[in-house]
């Protein structure tokens, strides 16, 4: 008979636990929500500084282990997976101690570090002790934005040619997602990003204090130009892609929900000329997606059969890379930097 895997969490605040509480929010909608309805694991202990979640916890889940201290937790439950979901400040540490305390899988909140000098100690302890670290950011583990870059692979809209998008919200915390699911979607048919070139934004009054808006240019391998924009989530929140197509064009919108597709039909004013189909085809809708259940499922995967991470701490580290020539290039007016 297989044992269940023992499983983790440091840190519960929204996405380690409390939205599992926000109705609206499609289950399960944070870590400590995955691990509890996964049949695979013995979820055995959280460990949060705040004595309120703790609380908390063990009222949605009475069997938990409940800690203050991570290094304490480790030793007594040595489990085999940990979610590692705290403030982006505190990654670098609590991955380095879950990697030195032998456990085999970290399922750890975007980004991996809060810099790229903290990001590459991390590489090069993963490569040493062969830790499975999965980076959630969450739409490399959506069915459905999966098929999107299948569907741009096989050249539905024809040969890329512009993508415009905006997101809110901060370039670390959200612009991160940007540049990653850029990669995901566009590597297969553009390349790697190979330079920046990035402006500062003033949409700042409502990001967190020590992560401010910024625009840039992302140049991809085959020369393909991204236009990626910041606005005040004071107004709206957003996280839009406008991929133009020789063939069409995709929207990939409602905060990563739903996409269509315009294909192009012939001018009805201007012969020889063709524009846009002004009824969008739609390629996915807003039905609910688990992508949490997938992370779970692909970090179970990576212990038991030495699975692939779907977004590895490779890739994260790539987006730190061109997160910080972003900032690099702002704060220097603008000049062009290359991601080496």
């Amino acid at each position: 008979m297989n044992k269940k895997i023992k499983v983790s969490i440091i840190g519960i605040g929204r996405i380690g636990m409390l939205l599992e509480n926000d109705k609206k929010r499609v289950k399960p909608a944070t870590h400590f929500g995955m691990w509890k309805s996964n049949k695979n694991v013995n979820f055995e202990a959280v460990c949060d500084e705040d004595n309120s979640k703790l609380k908390i916890a063990k009222k949605m889940y009475k069997n938990i282990k409940t800690y203050k201290d991570a290094k304490q937790m480790l030793a007594e439950v040595k489990p085999k997976i940990v979610s590692i979901s705290t403030w982006k400040d505190t990654h670098f540490k609590f991955c380095k101690m879950c990697i030195l305390n032998g456990v085999k899988v970290i399922v750890l909140e975007k980004p991996l570090a809060n810099t790229v000098k903290q990001s590459k100690i991390l590489i090069n302890l993963i490569k040493k002790y062969k830790t499975k670290v999965l980076v959630n950011h969450r739409r490399r583990y959506d069915d459905e934005v999966i098929r999107l870059r299948n569907i741009i692979k096989k050249k539905k809209i024809g040969k890329i040619k512009q993508v415009s998008c905006f997101y809110v919200y901060g370039l670390l915390t959200t612009g991160t997602h940007v540049v990653d699911t850029l990669r995901m979607l566009l590597n297969d048919v553009a390349g790697e990003i190979i330079k920046v070139v990035g402006f500062k934004n003033n949409n700042n009054d409502f990001t967190p204090k020590d992560d401010k808006n910024y625009d840039a240019v992302l140049v991809f391998k085959n020369g393909l130009k991204v236009f990626m924009q910041s606005l005040n989530i004071k107004d709206f929140d957003i996280f839009d892609f406008h991929f133009y197509g020789s063939k069409g064009k995709i929207l990939f919108t409602e905060i990563g929900r739903s996409a269509y597709v315009n294909n192009i039909k012939k001018s009805p004013e201007h012969t020889n000329f063709t524009e846009l189909d002004n009824k969008p085809i739609k390629i996915f809708g807003s039905q609910p997606r688990k992508q949490f259940k997938k992370l779970s499922e692909n970090a179970i995967l990576c212990l038991k059969k030495n699975h692939k991470p779907m977004c590895t701490a490779l890739d994260s580290f790539i987006d730190m890379k061109i997160i910080q020539a972003i900032k690099i290039s702002a704060n220097n007016n603008s000049k062009t930097i290359k991601i080496k």
